[in-house]
């Protein structure tokens, strides 16, 4: 009797329907007195978006904000890449809205 060989099936990367936990590489900083909490969001098998919360100090602690989205459609393969980019959109609206406040 011969037997017929077969060949096991391998899949490589995360299986379907993987998502990564939702532990950000950097929990929040503090930038001229605003507080960034990057929030990236996976959105697919391959992609982070970026986005992050920015809160400002008040008396009763801090005040959080709606989130910020990169204006961008650019898609990041790591969290870590997409929180950079959120906490450079986050500055740049920081720098912003100190300016204004000053004018």
């Amino acid at each position: 009797m011969a037997r017929r060989a077969t060949r096991a099936d391998v899949t490589i990367g995360p299986p379907a329907g993987h998502v990564p936990p939702p532990v950000p590489a950097v929990s929040e900083i503090t930038y001229k007195g605003y507080r960034i909490e990057p929030e990236s969001y996976y959105v697919n098998n391959t992609s982070w978006s970026p986005r992050a919360v920015v809160s400002r100090k008040t008396d009763e602690g801090w005040s959080r904000q709606a989130p910020l989205y990169s204006t961008k459609t650019t898609r990041f393969a790591t969290r870590d890449e997409a929180d950079r980019s959120a906490l450079d959109v986050a500055r740049a609206w920081i720098d912003t809205a100190v300016e204004r406040s000053r004018g």
